[in-house]
């Protein structure tokens, strides 16, 4: 039986720990599944506002096709967003129902959530202790359109003279879409879910279990890729002022070109270089990008990002840098230094370092036992100063990228 590539690659090994340590452990995928089951209890306790007036809560973004990834900057926080679908009349002021939501869950002086919870534009969150936030967002369904559509409100406190709305959204209809594009139809999961269990610490839940209705560890090769890329943004926009663009943007773009591999690089390339042909492809009509939620029409993915070309442009430049490294990586061959200052360039310090140590022990270890005999991929891995060679891709996804 062959044997997959994520476990004999040295290069592919790398890339596998890194895409590991930046995603959310199995462990504290459970816990957030606990923190918002106890939420949504919380919310129709006796006494609360929204009691009787919750008519569920379900998972939104990334938390519900399995690509969340540390925050922006911090690799030890997590951003966990939740719909609440709330029971209340249709035309409600949108600051009411953010305003009620966010009275709910803080309660009174001492309860469990009060010195926790901060008011939004679009949500309320929660900033637990360990850096879990978890990001509650109220809509009310609209029965008469397609299974979820809903309302949305937003309201920014920041700008009062800009008018409160209420927009259309199917959170849940893109989550699904996005599931049914992206299955793997090839062995990497099963691969990559072994690596992940490896490195999962195990947490206690604070509350009742939940079963996920989905192993959290098993991923495609284009959700591992959608992970990456947001790691990248999250580097690249660490310092930035401004928004970055948004997940479900990166989401979308993964979902068009979903294209299962064995290859974790080469599906990253694949996104990658799909992601910065749509962008170009803006550039050269001089618009800006514009894209939607294919199951709500009235669900812009585009509405807050980018505002000018010169954002697009930023992220163009961004793409550029990222297909450059890899194809550096692939095509050369790199002492370790030089290959950890480009992989820490693309993915941040503590990820990259991490995985290239792992990564190095593993072919030591597997040497000296003799379980390696061969150059593996064209290279092998062999401590701090040696160079790896990675075979060429037989695909043409590393061919010249057009502008």
């Amino acid at each position: 039986m062959k044997k997959h590539s994520l476990l004999h690659d040295p290069l592919e090994q790398i890339f596998t720990e890194i895409a590991i340590r930046i995603q959310l452990p199995p462990s504290k995928y459970q816990l957030a599944c606990d923190r918002y089951k106890s939420v949504a209890t919380y919310a129709e306790r006796d006494g609360s506002p929204l009691k009787n007036k919750v008519a569920r809560f379900y998972p939104q973004g990334s938390m519900s096709i399995g690509a969340t990834i540390a925050a922006r900057g911090k690799d030890e926080e997590y951003d966990i967003d939740i719909i609440a679908e709330l029971l209340l009349q249709h035309g409600i002021n949108p600051a009411d129902v953010l305003e009620i939501l966010y009275l709910t869950i803080k309660g009174h002086p001492g309860s469990r959530y009060y010195d926790m919870v901060k008011l939004r534009s679009r949500c309320i969150t929660i900033y637990y202790e360990d850096g879990m936030h978890l990001d509650i967002t109220p809509v009310i369904l609209r029965a008469e359109r397609q299974e979820r559509t809903s309302d949305l409100f937003h309201n920014d406190l920041d700008k009062p003279t800009e008018p409160a709305e209420t927009l259309l959204m199917n959170a849940w209809g893109f989550s699904e879409l996005f599931k049914f594009k992206t299955k793997d139809t090839t062995t990497f999961s099963e691969a990559y879910a072994k690596n992940v269990r490896t490195l999962d610490v195990y947490m206690e839940a604070e509350t009742e279990e939940v079963d996920p209705q989905e192993d959290p560890a098993r991923k495609s090769s284009d959700v591992v890729a959608l992970q990456l890329l947001k790691r990248f943004r999250n580097t690249r926009y660490a310092d930035r002022d401004g928004r970055m663009p948004p997940s479900v943007l990166l989401s979308k773009f993964v979902s068009d070109a979903a294209y299962p591999m064995e290859s974790i690089i080469q599906a990253l390339k694949h996104h990658a270089e799909y992601m910065r042909r749509q962008f170009v492809n803006a550039e050269r009509s001089s618009a800006l990008i514009h894209e939607v939620n294919p199951t709500c029409w009235e669900d812009c993915f585009t509405d807050r990002w980018p505002l000018i070309r010169s954002e697009q442009q930023l992220f163009i430049s961004d793409l550029n840098d990222l297909l450059a490294g890899l194809r550096k990586i692939q095509r050369e061959d790199l002492a370790i230094p030089d290959m950890q200052t480009i992989l820490v360039t693309l993915f941040g310090e503590s990820p990259t370092k991490s995985a290239i140590r792992t990564v190095q022990g593993h072919i030591g270890t597997a040497t000296q036992s003799a379980k390696i005999g061969h150059k593996i991929g064209g290279g092998i891995l062999l401590g701090s100063t040696a160079a790896i060679r990675v075979a060429r891709a037989s695909t043409n996804m590393g061919g010249k990228i057009p502008w």
